[in-house]
């Protein structure tokens, strides 16, 4: 919960347990996501309560979520099954089908981007033909934030930037029956949902959810954001010009355009307004590969409450160490279109966990210039806004500067996500004027990172980082066609 000038009054979370059973499947029970997300604005009420020495109601509010994974809904409105989330695989066949069918490349000239396993297009195929009674029943085509908006009044739609996933026309921006056909999914037509601005009501609180939450019934809910796009607009990117980098599960990397421009390197997906784009270079393979590293080899620190206190004393100790280690962050996928695995490689007796933590930061952050560098190979944009969870430690923020070579400003708010998307319920009930007038008042000075004196050093790592990857590339592609 936020003020109107962007200052935290209050907040809550709960953990939303993913479901791995099956082998590439990464699910999600609806309900308790549902369930779990109410009792978290209960509680964050409660805490601005406490904090404001009354009872406190939102003016408007709104939602974010990942991106892509569908959440589906029968004629009922009932959950058909576990979502899938933005980290399921298990439509890899899929794209590779399409790949070498040249469906994939008739996507981006269409779509404005290739098909991925965790695309909706990707996954409603594998449905399609992995479950054919339970791609009957698909009576709606939800994403994640869609879903808590449903549950919150009751109405299905999406937001302009969410349905631009998959299904529209990066020329028109909007539906194309053309998309739908090219992957074999003319059948859900009627199942895509209205399309909303994210500054617009999509709703009102519900009784039922009122009870549930501790919400005032009839309280106004706006579209909302892909979380992602969210993330952009609580730092302050609203326009062209800014460099948007969130270090979360995802490797995202992101840059608004005022053109639609397609490449292989990025999906062109629709910004906050039509005539505007959010050209976006993802993958699955960024800080979910510090928090695995840590589960793996890092109990103890986990267990003092502040595992990075010590651990920085130990990236601290290899500092002069030559970066002779290379970390494939690739556990949950890569931005390659082969299936390239998560590896470490370059391994010696000799080294210890500060050196492996060392690689595997390196990796996060070679993975992000990847990307960055299909987005702006000309380096014509010198500023980035970094936030996710890796942009509160100042060590991975240098990292970032020394490697991308350009400044790195940090956000004052560590809730970029929220903010942006707080910022779609202001624009709603009219709290702000316009996203200039919003991103005026709620922007405060950021943290300034530049490149320094470690720019040689991570560029020589950077160089092998790339060797390494692209090799690894043609290793997969041969055992393919093996």
């Amino acid at each position: 919960m936020f003020c109107t000038d962007g200052s935290v009054v209050a907040s809550a979370k709960r953990e939303i347990p993913q479901i791995k059973e099956r082998a590439r499947h990464v699910e999600r029970d609806m309900e308790a996501h549902w369930n779990a997300s109410a009792e978290a604005i209960r509680e964050a009420l409660h805490l601005a309560a406490e904090t404001e020495g009354c009872e406190v109601q939102p003016l408007a509010l709104s939602v974010a979520g990942h991106g892509d994974g569908v959440y589906l809904l029968d004629e009922q409105g009932r959950p058909l099954g576990l979502a899938a989330t933005s980290l399921d695989s298990r439509a890899q066949q899929v794209v590779e089908g399409w790949d070498a069918k040249g469906v994939s490349a008739r996507s981006l000239a269409l779509t404005g981007q290739e098909p991925f396993p965790a695309s909706p297009a990707a996954i409603l195929a594998h449905i399609r033909d992995a479950e054919p009674r339970r791609f009957g029943q698909i009576a709606a085509i939800q994403s994640c934030k869609d879903w808590l908006r449903y549950c919150l009044t009751g109405e299905i739609a999406t937001d302009f930037t969410e349905a631009s996933v998959a299904f529209t026309d990066v020329r028109t921006q909007r539906y194309s029956d053309e998309a739908l056909a090219l992957f074999g999914l003319q059948d859900l037509t009627g199942a895509l949902p209205p399309v909303i601005m994210p500054d617009a009501v999509a709703g009102h609180v519900s009784g039922k959810a009122a009870r549930m939450t501790g919400l005032r019934a009839g309280l106004p809910v706006a579209a909302g954001l892909h979380d992602v796009t969210a993330c952009a607009v609580g730092s302050g990117v609203i326009a062209p010009g800014t460099i948007a980098v969130i270090a979360g599960t995802y490797s995202i990397n992101e840059m608004l355009m005022d053109r639609p421009e397609t490449s292989a390197g990025w999906y062109a997906r629709n910004g906050l307004m039509p005539g505007q784009w959010m050209n976006m270079s993802i993958s699955p393979a960024s800080s979910a590969n510090l928090d695995w590293f840590l589960r793996q080899s890092a109990r103890d620190a986990l267990a003092q409450g502040d595992p990075f206190r010590e651990l920085q004393r130990e990236l601290d100790a290899v500092a002069g160490d030559p970066s002779d280690i290379v970390y494939l962050p690739y556990l949950f996928g890569s931005p390659h279109r082969a299936d390239v695995a998560g590896a470490f490689l370059g391994l010696r007796g000799w080294h210890h966990r500060g050196h492996m933590l060392r690689a595997v930061a390196e990796g996060i952050v070679f993975n992000h210039r990847h990307h960055v560098d299909l987005l702006d190979p000309d380096h014509r944009t010198d500023r980035v806004r970094l936030t996710g969870g890796s942009s509160r430690n100042p060590y991975f923020c240098q990292l970032f500067a020394d490697v991308l070579d350009r400044r790195i400003e940090i956000p004052a708010t560590q809730e970029a996500g929220a903010l942006g998307v707080a910022i779609c319920a202001g624009l709603a009930c009219g709290a702000y004027d316009d996203w200039h007038d919003a991103i005026s008042r709620t922007q405060s000075d950021a943290r300034i990172f530049e490149p320094g004196a470690g720019r040689a050093q991570v560029e020589e790592a950077w160089q092998r980082y790339r060797r390494v990857a692209a090799e690894m590339v043609r290793f997969e592609e041969r055992q393919a066609n093996e």
